[in-house]
């Protein structure tokens, strides 16, 4: 599964606080890397820079300039899980179950663009949360990868 950040924000210590968009929060030391990575120490030498980390488009990494990036994945598997986990919008809900649908069976935005006749900047927007599609677009999305369109209504779960 390709994991997706939903939100980043920096910390003391050259640490990030990032936001899964499955809900899950987790703490990446990027002091780790000043070692290794030369180029990372521009973070600790350039005033505010560290602050000025967002979140890549896609959710697929997180940046501070074009030089300085880190990969979604990287985070998921080297970040420290805080055992917190977000309520999480229902947009991006929606546009990680596209993804995850999407991806289960090897389609691309643009394969699916193409079979059901939807723009795949379209497409792009649902799946980062950044649209409202209508029930009738998300059935002609699932038609296009041959399943089901199923919605429910369930308990609220105490937290």
């Amino acid at each position: 599964m390709e994991h997706r950040i939903n939100t980043v924000k920096p910390l003391k210590n050259f640490v990030v606080s990032v936001i899964f968009q499955n809900g899950v929060k987790k703490e990446y030391d990027v002091h780790q890397l000043f070692s290794a990575f030369p180029q990372f120490r521009k973070l600790e030498n350039t005033e505010n820079l560290f602050e000025q980390v967002k979140v890549d488009i896609g959710g697929y990494g997180i940046s501070w300039n074009d030089e300085l990036d880190l990969n979604a994945e990287e985070i998921w598997r080297d970040g420290v899980d805080t055992g917190n986990k977000h309520e999480i919008d229902i947009m991006c809900l929606v546009g990680t179950a596209l993804i995850e649908a999407r991806q289960s069976i090897d389609m691309t935005q643009r394969e699916l663009s193409e079979k059901v006749h939807i723009h795949q900047a379209d497409i792009s927007k649902i799946e980062r949360g950044l649209a409202n599609p209508s029930i009738q677009t998300l059935k002609r999305l699932a038609d296009g990868m041959g399943m089901e369109l199923k919605v429910e209504f369930l308990p609220k779960t105490k937290s």
